[in-house]
């Protein structure tokens, strides 16, 4: 069956950015044959939250994806006891005015579209600092990775992280395919010292090294919760899947709904 892909805007997160929450997007490949709705929605920890909401398309259809502008969207904060319903900002996104990220707060996210309802939680855990940046060379590669040094809290409330990279300060969109997110899951090293190269994508037959002698390369490491860390674990196998990626929406839409913390350093790239 032919796969047409979906623009998904990863706001902060996912940024994928280290930067503002809206600037990344990834190429998501949807089975779907029937349109659906799409909920990215994401609580960034000090920022207000956003939620943006579009349409899937048959594949049968052209490659645009319908904003949706008259859902109803509610965010819970369990922490302040807070409840607030987003605007819509235009093309499909909804942002909060009062609900912003803060560690060790559950959010449930509620949208009504058609009279349908869809839900989601999230759980923040606190940030975990990141103690240093190193230069990693492998014999095999003309250029050197970032790797991430960090301990672990020990207990149950941080066990999974998302590293993500950016160049001098940004994330250009013809290195969003080269910059390689790094899923790492403490759940069976619970307080131990974790050392992990966050890999750059380097292909041998190009010449255009996405990283190089004097950079600056930035390592933002996101600390999620165990429905955030799956999604982005079958995001990121999607191409080698039968399905979708497990999103933790309920009631029938694809997506996500997540909360992060989130620390960063910065590194001189000199090997």
């Amino acid at each position: 069956m032919k796969k047409k892909a979906i623009l998904i805007y990863l706001t902060g997160v996912i940024t994928l950015c280290t930067t503002s929450s809206c600037e990344d997007m990834i190429d998501v490949d949807l089975r779907t044959a029937e349109p659906r709705l799409v909920i990215e929605g994401v609580i960034r920890m000090g920022e207000p939250a956003e939620v943006l909401i579009t349409k899937s398309k048959a594949f049968s259809g052209s490659n645009e994806y319908p904003p949706v502008t008259d859902a109803v969207v509610v965010i819970t904060d369990d922490n302040m006891q807070q409840s607030e319903t987003l605007s819509c900002n235009g093309q499909g996104r909804y942002v909060a005015k009062t609900i912003k990220g803060t560690e060790r707060t559950t959010y449930h996210l509620s949208v009504t579209y058609e009279d349908v309802q869809y839900t989601a939680t999230s759980y923040m855990p606190p940030r975990v600092e990141i103690d240093s940046l190193t230069v990693w060379k492998m014999p095999i590669k003309k250029t050197a990775d970032p790797q991430v040094h960090f301990k672990d809290p020990a207990g149950e409330e941080n066990r999974y992280y998302r590293c993500v990279l950016s160049i001098n300060g940004v994330r250009p969109a013809a290195l969003r395919d080269r910059l390689k997110d790094r899923l790492i899951s403490t759940a069976f090293a619970d307080g131990d010292a974790i050392h992990r190269p966050v890999f750059i994508d380097y292909e041998v037959d190009r010449d255009d090294d996405p990283v190089h002698q004097g950079d600056v390369v930035t390592v933002e490491m996101q600390c999620l919760d165990k429905g955030v860390y799956t999604f982005f674990e079958t995001l990121y196998n999607v191409e080698d899947a039968l399905a979708n990626p497990t999103g933790n929406i309920k009631g029938g839409a694809l997506g996500y709904f997540g909360a992060y913390s989130f620390t960063s350093k910065d590194i001189v790239m000199e090997w």
